[in-house]
């Protein structure tokens, strides 16, 4: 088999292997704590009553003495606290009554493949959108052929001159920074949507071994990308 053919393979696998890790690794673990807003004991007393059972408004009475007809509507006449039904407690609403919070938590082997699908998906989605920006800039702009050598810096249409006469050399700086963008956006993401599952312990462990793992994918897109313009004529 060809390196040319074997990059495409290798990615593809990697990116597999990923995906099926997320259905036969632990990603996540799960853990109790006891609720402090009922103290465990899953019920709370009920704050309309006080733990009294009696209608706040008539006091229990079922009747008030300066309504015309002296019936409690917001009892029914029936003198019981409607919020609790007369019990003087409800079901905690932050455990449901059990008692225990259930919290599920990223393991380091699970904030890893989330991250490295992240940051996989990613840097394919910024090198696709940098290469159809650049064309199509380049569409626009084919005087970019007639420049010999174009300087780097603060000029915009740098990236579209090496696109054009240049695109090992355009492949590769696409390559490095969309991979650091990449990194930097994944561990964002992560951090910002999961922070109540995630220790620091698991994101600094999934960081680093995802950014080998999406360095290590990187590397293999750049050299699948670059035995295609060899094979191209």
């Amino acid at each position: 088999m060809q390196a040319s053919s074997a990059y495409p393979l290798m990615a593809s696998l990697l990116i597999a292997s990923l995906f099926i890790s997320l259905f036969i690794l632990p990603i996540g673990y799960t853990y109790e704590e006891t609720c402090t807003a009922c103290q465990g004991r899953g019920t709370v007393t009920c704050e309309s009553c006080h733990g009294s059972g009696k209608c706040w408004v008539c006091d229990g009475t079922g009747r008030i003495w300066y309504m015309n007809d002296g019936w409690c509507a917001f009892c029914q006449g029936t003198g019981r606290c409607p919020t609790c039904g007369s019990k003087g407690w409800h079901d905690c609403g932050e455990c449901g009554g059990e008692g225990v919070l259930f919290h599920w938590m990223y393991t380091p082997i699970g904030s890893t493949i989330v991250l490295s699908i992240v940051d996989v998906l990613l840097f394919l989605g910024l090198f696709v959108l940098s290469y159809t920006v650049t064309a199509f800039h380049l569409s626009f702009n084919e005087w970019v052929y007639e420049v010999k050598d174009m300087g780097f810096w603060f000029n915009p249409s740098f990236m579209t001159w090496l696109f054009a006469k240049q695109p090992k050399r355009w492949a590769k700086w696409q390559t490095v920074l969309n991979l650091i963008y990449a990194i930097f956006s994944g561990v964002f993401l992560l951090a910002f949507f999961s922070l109540r599952l995630i220790t620091p312990e698991s994101l600094a462990m999934g960081t680093v071994f995802s950014v080998a793992i999406v360095c290590l994918f990187s590397l293999i897109f750049y050299k699948t990308y670059i035995s295609r313009l060899e094979e191209s004529p």
